[in-house]
Order: C-alpha cells, then sequence, then structure tokens
C-alpha cells in the first residue's frame, strides 16, 4: 500500500510541486543559435577548475555529471560548459543561464578543467567512439577547443587522446600559442594546438612532474633527474646527487643529427651519445627478438630525453670534470659530494624543495630546511645552477608541519605558511635569527581541516560535514595578533573566531569551490531524499565575519524552530520541505489524504506564518543562504520533486482484497488528477468502501450497477477533494440520468469484478501512474534537447 500511496503522491507533484530551491534553475538546453552578445577579445582570470571568468561572464561546468553518461553533442545539460552574467551572478539572478558547449567536461583530473584562451574554451571529454563490441570508449578522453561565440562548428576530430581520463594535463598559453602539457606512459609531453603536433619533453624524470598548484596558467613544470654517465654502453654510471629542472611548454629540440646521435634545446642543453654503442644495442635487440632500446632517428627514444632548463645542480667540488650534464660546470659546488633536491611542492608564485647533503652524517640528523625560490629568479641571466644553491629563502627548519601547509607571500615579500596543529590553526615563519615564530589560532575549531585559500584578509578551510557527505566551509580572518586569537569569550571577537558558512555543503569528490567577487560557486552535496545530484550552487560571501556569524545565527534559528518539534519527525518533515522549497502544495496535498491531523496543520501554518515579512519572530529561507545555478535535467527535476513527497507520511490503512486499493486512493484517482492511458479512455471509476463488510458491498454493487464513467475532462465544477459520501451521492445521481439502453457508459458491478479479475483490474488502475511517469519523463527528456 506504501508503494502505491507513495505512486500517486508523486504524480500528484507532477504538475503541482514547483521547487523553491532550484527558483534560478532551468531544464532547458542548447540549441546551437549563434551567442549575438558575445565580446570578442576580453581578459580571462581563473583558468582551471571548473569555473572561468571572462570579460562580463563566468563560465563553468553545469553540475558533477559522470564520464559513463550520454555524450552525444547537442543533448548534454548536466557536466556542460554553461556561463551567467557577472552582474547577474553578483545580484543572485540565477536563472539567467545559457549552454555554451553541450558537451560533458568530465575528466577526472580536478587539478585542471576549464580553459579559456583568446575566443575559445580548451577542454578534455571523454571518448565517443567504440570498441569492436560496440562499447563506447569512455575512459578515454579526447582534448578539444570550441568557439565561444558559437560560429564555428564543434570539433568533429580531437587534437590527441588519452587512454586514461584522469592523466595530468592543463592547457598554457606561450607567446600566443596554446599548448596542452600532459602526461602519458612516466613521459611529460607539450602539445602545440596551433601546429597540432606532441613533443616529447622529458623522459625517465628522477620526480613526479610538479605543476603549479595556484597559477593553473603558468607554462612551466619541475622535477628532478639523476645524472648517469655512458648511459648508452654497459658501463653506465648513476651519481649520487641529482639536478632540479624546469621545462617550459614551448621547449623545442632545436638541432637533431641521427647520425651523431646528438640534439640540441632551445634552454641551451646539449646532448650526444655513441651512435656506434647504441647500433650495437639495436642489432643485439634484433637478434635476440627482445624490445628494440632505441631508435637513432628519434631523440626521444635516446638513453636521455630532457629539454628543460637546469636551475639547480647538485654537483659536488670533488667531482674531476664537468660532464654534458652539467652545462653551468662545476666551479662553486658547496660541498664535496654534492646534493639531492625533494621538491615539496609548486605554488605561491615558486618552487618548495628540501635539500639533503650527499656526504651527510647520522649526527646531521634526517630533518632538512625548506626552501622557496620564486620562479623570476631563475629567469635571471646571471642565475648560476652551482653557485646559487646558497640563495633559496629557507622557509622551515624541517617539513613536519610542511606537507600539508598553505603558503603565502606578504607585501615585505617575508615568507609565511599556516598549517593546522590539533584543533588549531597555526601562522609561521622564521625570524632573522632562523627562529620560528608563530600566531596560534586559538578559535579556530580546526580539527581534521584541510587548509585551502586565502583571500582579502580571510583565511579558508574546510573539512568533512558532520551531517552529511560532502565539506562544510569555514574562514578567519588571519591577519590578527596573538592576543586577537586569545579573546576569552567564543563570539565576542568573530572576526578572529573560525565561523562555518552556513547550508553550504560542497562535493569532497570534484573540485575545489571558486570565488566570484562576493560569490561562492560549488558543487551541492545536499541530500534530497537519499540522493545528492552534484549541481552548482552559490552563496554570498558577507564583507566581515560579523556578518557571516550574523547569517549563521539567522540560519541556526530556523533548525532551533524545528528541534522544538522533535517528538513529532513527519511534521518536522513537512517544516523541513517549506525551508529548503518555499512551497505549501505537497503539505496540502498530505493533508487533504488526512496524512496529516489539524493540530499538525496548525502548527505547520504558523511556522510558514514566521517567514512572512512581516512576521514579528522573522525565519530566513533556504533561498536566502544558497541558490542554485546550474539547469536541472527535467529528469533529475522530477526526481527531486518525488524525493519531497517521499520525504512526507503515506498511510498504513488496510487495503481491501477485493480492488487492492482503498477509498482515498480511487477517490484521488477519480478526482485529483486525470490519468489517460494510451488509447485515450479515461480510468473506470471504482467506488468502494473502506471497512464495509461484504453484504453492504454488494448491495452498493447493485446500486453502482448503472453508473456512468466519470469524465472530469472539461467538468470543472467537480471538487477534486470530494469525500467519499459526495462522490457516492453524485455517482447516484448520474445512475439515475443515465438511460439503461446505454451499455457502453456502464462499468461493472464490483460483485462482477471480483468474478472475473477483480484484482488484476485494480491492479492495473494503480500501476497505471507508473507509465505515464515515465512517459513524461521520456518526454521531459526530449525537452532537454530544446533551449528557450
Amino acid at each position: 500500500m506504501k508503494n502505491k500511496c507513495k505512486k500517486i503522491l508523486a504524480l500528484l507533484a507532477c504538475g503541482t510541486l514547483v521547487l523553491g530551491a532550484f527558483a534560478g534553475c532551468k531544464d532547458d538546453t542548447y540549441k546551437g543559435d549563434a551567442i549575438t552578445d558575445y565580446v570578442a577579445g576580453q581578459a580571462v582570470a581563473s583558468n582551471g577548475g571548473f569555473a572561468v571568468e571572462q570579460g562580463n561572464f563566468v563560465y563553468f561546468i553545469n553540475g558533477t555529471e559522470t564520464y559513463t553518461a550520454s555524450n552525444e553533442y547537442g543533448s548534454v545539460v548536466k557536466g556542460a560548459l554553461v556561463r551567467i552574467a557577472k552582474a547577474d551572478l553578483a545580484k543572485g539572478d540565477y536563472s539567467k543561464v545559457k549552454t555554451i558547449v553541450p558537451s560533458l567536461f568530465v575528466a577526472q583530473n580536478y587539478d585542471a578543467g576549464v580553459y579559456i584562451y583568446g575566443d575559445y574554451v580548451y577542454y578534455a571529454t571523454p571518448t565517443r567512439d567504440k570498441n569492436m563490441a560496440g562499447d563506447v570508449q569512455n575512459t578515454w578522453i579526447d582534448f578539444k577547443r570550441a568557439k565561444l561565440d558559437g560560429t564555428e562548428a564543434p570539433m568533429d576530430d580531437y587534437f590527441f587522446r588519452l587512454s586514461s581520463n584522469s592523466a595530468n594535463y592543463r592547457f598554457v598559453q606561450e607567446n600566443g600559442t596554446v599548448y596542452c602539457l600532459y602526461e602519458e606512459n612516466s613521459e611529460l609531453k607539450s602539445y602545440n594546438c596551433s601546429k597540432r603536433k606532441s613533443t616529447v619533453l622529458v623522459k625517465n624524470a628522477k620526480s613526479s612532474f610538479y605543476y603549479d598548484e595556484t597559477d593553473a596558467e603558468s607554462p612551466y613544470v619541475y622535477y628532478t633527474m639523476a645524472v648517469t654517465t655512458d648511459a648508452e654502453t654497459d658501463n653506465a654510471v648513476t651519481k649520487d646527487y641529482d639536478q632540479l629542472y624546469r621545462v617550459n611548454a614551448a621547449a623545442t629540440v632545436t638541432k637533431f643529427n641521427a647520425t651523431e646521435a646528438s640534439y640540441e634545446t632551445s634552454n641551451g642543453g646539449k646532448y650526444d651519445f655513441s651512435a656506434t654503442e647504441m647500433k650495437k644495442a639495436i642489432d643485439e635487440a634484433k637478434e635476440n627478438k627482445t624490445t628494440i632500446p632505441y631508435d637513432l632517428n628519434n631523440y626521444a627514444a635516446y638513453p636521455y630525453v630532457n629539454l628543460g632548463e637546469l636551475v639547480l645542480d647538485g654537483v659536488g667540488s670533488s667531482q674531476k670534470s664537468a660532464t654534458q650534464f652539467n652545462n653551468a660546470g662545476i666551479e662553486g659546488a658547496a660541498t664535496p659530494a654534492g646534493y639531492t633536491y625533494t621538491i615539496s611542492a609548486y605554488k605561491n608564485g615558486g618552487l618548495y624543495f628540501t635539500r639533503a647533503n650527499v656526504s651527510k652524517t647520522s649526527s646531521e640528523g634526517d630533518s632538512t630546511k625548506l626552501y622557496y625560490v620564486a620562479d623570476e629568479t631563475f629567469d635571471a641571466d646571471s642565475w648560476n645552477a652551482v653557485k646559487d644553491n646558497d640563495k633559496p629563502t629557507a622557509v622551515a627548519n624541517d617539513t613536519k608541519n610542511t606537507a600539508s601547509a598553505l603558503f603565502y607571500t606578504d607585501k615585505d615579500g617575508k615568507q609565511f605558511y599556516f598549517y593546522v596543529d590539533g584543533a588549531y590553526i597555526k601562522k609561521a615563519s622564521l625570524n632573522d635569527k632562523a627562529e620560528v615564530e608563530t600566531v596560534t589560532f586559538t578559535k579556530a575549531s580546526a580539527t581534521d581541516a584541510t587548509l585551502w585559500k586565502i583571500d582579502g584578509d580571510y583565511l579558508y578551510y574546510y573539512a568533512a560535514s558532520t551531517a552529511g557527505s560532502g565539506n562544510v566551509l569555514t574562514r578567519i580572518n588571519y591577519t590578527g595578533s596573538q592576543d586577537d586569537y586569545n579573546y576569552p569569550s567564543f563570539g565576542e571577537a568573530p572576526e578572529y573566531t573560525g565561523v562555518t558558512f552556513p547550508a553550504v555543503e560542497w562535493n569532497a569528490s570534484w573540485y575545489e569551490p571558486e570565488i566570484f567577487g562576493d560569490t561562492l560557486l560549488y558543487s551541492n552535496q545536499q541530500t534530497f531524499g537519499s540522493n545528492s545530484y552534484g549541481y552548482i550552487y552559490a552563496t554570498k560571501i558577507p564583507a566581515t565575519q560579523a556578518e557571516l556569524k550574523a547569517s549563521v545565527e539567522a540560519y541556526e534559528a530556523v533548525q532551533d524552530k524545528i528541534d522544538e518539534y522533535s517528538e513529532d519527525t513527519d511534521l518536522q518533515s513537512a517544516m523541513k520541505y517549506y525551508f529548503r522549497t518555499g512551497e505549501t502544495k505537497a503539505f496540502d496535498n498530505a493533508y487533504k489524504l488526512e496524512l496529516y491531523d489539524k493540530n499538525q496543520k496548525a502548527s505547520f501554518d504558523e511556522f510558514v506564518a514566521l517567514f512572512a515579512d512581516n512576521a514579528e519572530e522573522k525565519l530566513t529561507a533556504e533561498s536566502k543562504f544558497i541558490g542554485c545555478v546550474s539547469k536541472i535535467t527535467a529528469s533529475d527535476k522530477q526526481a527531486i520533486a518525488n524525493a519531497w513527497v517521499n520525504s512526507l507520511p503515506t498511510p498504513e490503512t488496510e487495503t481491501k482484497e477485493e480492488t487492492g486499493l482503498e477509498t482515498w486512493a480511487i477517490v484521488l484517482i477519480i478526482v485529483g488528477s486525470v490519468l489517460v492511458i494510451a488509447t485515450g479512455v479515461l480510468v473506470p471509476v471504482l467506488v468502494v468502501s473502506h471497512k464495509k463488510k461484504l453484504k453492504k458491498q454488494e448491495q452498493e454493487a447493485i446500486v453502482n450497477a448503472g453508473k456512468k464513467k466519470i469524465d472530469t475532462t472539461d467538468d470543472k465544477t467537480i471538487d477534486v477533494y470530494a469525500d467519499e459520501e459526495a462522490v457516492e451521492e453524485t455517482a447516484q445521481e448520474t445512475t439515475e440520468e443515465a438511460p439503461a439502453e446505454e451499455p457502453a457508459q456502464e462499468v461493472e458491478t464490483e460483485a462482477e469484478a471480483t468474478e472475473e479479475t477483480p484484482v488484476a483490474e485494480a491492479e492495473e488502475t494503480v500501476e497505471a501512474v507508473e507509465p505515464v511517469e515515465e512517459a513524461q519523463a521520456e518526454t521531459t527528456e526530449t525537452d532537454e534537447k530544446k533551449d528557450e
């Protein structure tokens, strides 16, 4: 009975339930028309991630979608690229969202994302091609671009393709040319989007490749390389020290000689190998039928492949002579045995790394200082990779607290870093005596937090929600002194207290949020029923902590009011429904079905009244805290509507064996909805009493024998919430008026139906709800292919 009731309620919700929380969301999609208000050549900010600002618009991925979803161009809604005007975003008008590229932006590398250069957006999208078995190869990704003004047809092909949808990549621009840096088979490569040519930049690096974490447009990648002499021979020797390099996406081979097995790079590197030894190794492999180790005609198959720029050389002073890898010589080496380098991170405009002395003794300990070098430092012509090992700035005396630290440089160039220590956040720096100075944010409440970013005077951090499956976002003013954070009473100094944004719960498995002006965009992890749908939401960022705290108090006031009815979970469900949607229709329908009593109705009405502008104890709707910016598919809208209906109570009353339906359900079918089946015939009227004896039922069957079918299609006078007696009276009047010679308008008596297939007919009447829902879903999915 529960399932039947929910189907009926869900069907009723299809036509009546409008989600206030999604008032700014549309279920229309892309038409493919040219975008007439596009302005070419606008400045771009915040490339990478799921949202990018260009000119007067913000472009963003329209929600979290799986890569296994259909990627038919033009039909994609969720996961497509859309845009909204910054003015509309600022004033909270989230309804004016337009689809720009109706293709899936769902590559699984969440350090990359959307890139806009010039008038094109560059992106990765799941491959649509199929294998021999007919399966779509959507674990592969195609790299493409699309013109933002819609005047060019989308790429039928692609720049290049990778077999892993989680591969590291990013689009960058250097000297007006767009490149895609990417990794494949442990090699770092660069694809020139103008020449449509790929170049192997680095092969067999000692370390991983490090991209700029805070500037997704940086064309540089850092890494370390081992130094191996005579690598192409049987006498190869790998040195104890290593070297630190960076490579630009535009790096190339400027000279190549296959006969001499040599090549030169645009960064000044010159490498040559023994062609004789390489040929010998090739011949032996052919003879033994093993893998061919080299290809003399391809530098990328040589023993050492590195188009990077040497920035720090760990060579020691005991090295007898320079090798072809020590292009800065060996003069001025700081130690006899040299250094090894370990990269910590590339962010905050430079490189963080540790350095170990190859000949260090156990008494020196394992802890090493953390150093920083700004990118532009390496740009100077005077920089010497050997002599300048003493120039990097020491940021910390060890790496104990820096692995997950957030770094920043103040206006005077001083380096600071933040880290989490238990329930507190600490701000640390080294003074002139190399001593660590810290400020402890005693009111941060940052247990298990991850530090995110600094924006203005505020430090943002996040932690797992205790109520859901996403992350909650908190901020604190980081500019105070220790006395500010030692304020004795919580809440009296909100500027220096960690305050969590109300109602914000963002997807921990997707891109981090983005800030545009005073608006924070994020993928919403809130649940509707048991599911979250991952659409993009917005919340306003208050100018001060006091304002943010006031917003928190307004949100908590609603929760406190709902908590007053903790002994009535059904009523609480209705209150939560109104708070999140601003609608009462689902509750009103449930009340008319007597799923709530008069006392509950009165309490619900009192709760609703508290949201009125003139309410003395005014409460604030959820839409004032957060709002949906995405377009929502029609199927998801329907699923969310059903979830709200399913959150309200359903009756647990006795089911009649003769029909499989209860009176209230039949009345609802008769007068609450017009259900049209495929033939266009209206559902027959079956009026039965709820708990009457069989004798009474038989008597009623005789009375009902001559009833006409009730057609509510054109009769607007029928009360859609009539009670059983009213329906019976109407049926009796209709029977009196119906002439006996019109059998086509008669229905079977209940007795006759019982003799034949009573249960089957009743079940068919109920199950007719499901095909209608499916038909509506199909219709709305078709509508998704049309753009308003």
